[in-house]
Parts: structure tokens; C-alpha cells; sequence
């Protein structure tokens, strides 16, 4: 049997949950909280999807779990799987006396506590049979969402050109970057620029 039938045979909605979890929590504890599993069984379960695709989806280090490239390509698939997943169980549940339209939003947690909650409000002053479903997440999985169509829209950070391909996007504010450091670090004796 070819490896990609071998793959379609064998992979579990354990291992897209777990792959979208860590790649939405960045570490492997996170995720393993945010699922309710052991850290052991979230890394064996990780290690046999990255067994099924033959390749490494993340690369594990002091910082976290970061997605390599081809995690990165498979993360678009893989939020596809379960929106479509999640959208057939909704509409099993769905009244028909009950208006449908959702607009789904993926914010940064910053622009999620600092933007949304007026513009929500008026909103909903406005459109009153719209539901507004918003989820807060790093701007690799925003970015994963709107291309795989699990988002209507995103507010996040300009990324890459590459990553950006295919999305129509409009600069909403700009943000000031300050250098923090500790009292008394050496660094303050000096001239600090950004190429340094």
C-alpha cells in the first residue's frame, strides 16, 4: 500500500487536536493542560503522527515546540479537518428557527483585550442577527485560519511576505517596540541600535 493511503488509514482526530494544540500553545505542557492529557501521552501521540507524515512538524528546544515549515503547510490542513468537523456537528444541532450566520475572528490575546470589545459592542448595535465568534491565538495559527478558511478575518501582526500571500489585509495601527532591560544592566552604558 502507497504511504499516502497508509497515512489516510491510520491518522486519528487525537493527532490533528494534539499537532493544533501545540502548535497553538507553543509548548507541549500547555498543551497537554489545554487537552486534559498527561504530557507523556500528548508526546507519544505527537511522535506517531510525526511517524505517520514521515517528517519532523515541530522543532523542540528550551523555547518551546516551533512548527518547521512542513508543520507549518500541515497546520492549514489540519485546521481545515476540524473546522469541517466542527461545522457538521453545529449543523446537526442547528435550529432553523434560529438565524445562521456566524462571523468567525482571530485576534492576538493584545488586540483581542485592547480593540475588540468596542468594536464588538457597536457591532452588535448594528447587527443584531450576526454572531461574532472570537478566538485568540499567535499569528501563525491566525494566519493558518484565514487561509484555510476556518477565519473571516484576522487581527493580527504583518508577517512574511510568503505567509501573507493570498490575503487582503489593511494596516490598522503600528506599534512602538522599547527595549526593556533589568536595573543596572551593562547595556545601558551603551548606544543601542536596532541592527545591534
Amino acid at each position: 500500500m502507497e504511504k499516502n493511503g497508509l497515512f489516510s488509514q491510520r491518522i486519528r482526530l487525537r493527532h490533528l487536536h494534539t499537532f493544533v494544540a501545540v502548535a497553538q500553545q507553543g509548548t507541549l505542557g500547555r498543551a497537554a493542560e489545554t487537552l486534559n492529557l498527561s504530557q507523556p501521552a500528548l508526546s507519544k501521540t505527537l511522535n506517531e503522527l510525526e511517524q505517520l507524515t514521515g517528517t519532523r512538524l515541530f522543532e523542540r528546544g528550551r523555547l518551546g515546540a516551533q512548527l518547521t515549515l512542513v508543520g507549518e503547510q500541515f497546520l492549514t490542513h489540519a485546521v481545515k479537518v476540524l473546522d469541517a468537523l466542527n461545522t457538521a456537528g453545529q449543523s446537526l444541532t442547528r435550529r432553523n428557527d434560529v438565524p445562521g450566520d456566524v462571523v468567525r475572528i482571530g485576534a492576538l490575546p493584545t488586540a483581542a483585550l485592547g480593540i475588540l470589545p468596542a468594536v464588538i459592542g457597536q457591532f452588535h448595535k448594528q447587527q443584531r442577527n450576526i454572531t461574532l465568534q472570537v478566538a485568540t491565538m499567535n499569528n501563525t495559527m491566525l494566519l493558518a485560519g484565514l487561509k484555510s478558511g476556518e477565519l473571516d478575518l484576522g487581527i493580527g501582526r504583518m508577517s512574511d511576505p510568503e505567509l501573507m500571500s493570498g490575503l487582503n489585509y489593511e494596516l490598522l495601527f503600528l506599534e512602538s517596540l522599547k527595549l526593556v532591560v533589568r536595573p543596572r544592566h551593562p547595556i545601558l552604558n551603551d548606544t543601542v541600535t536596532l541592527s545591534r
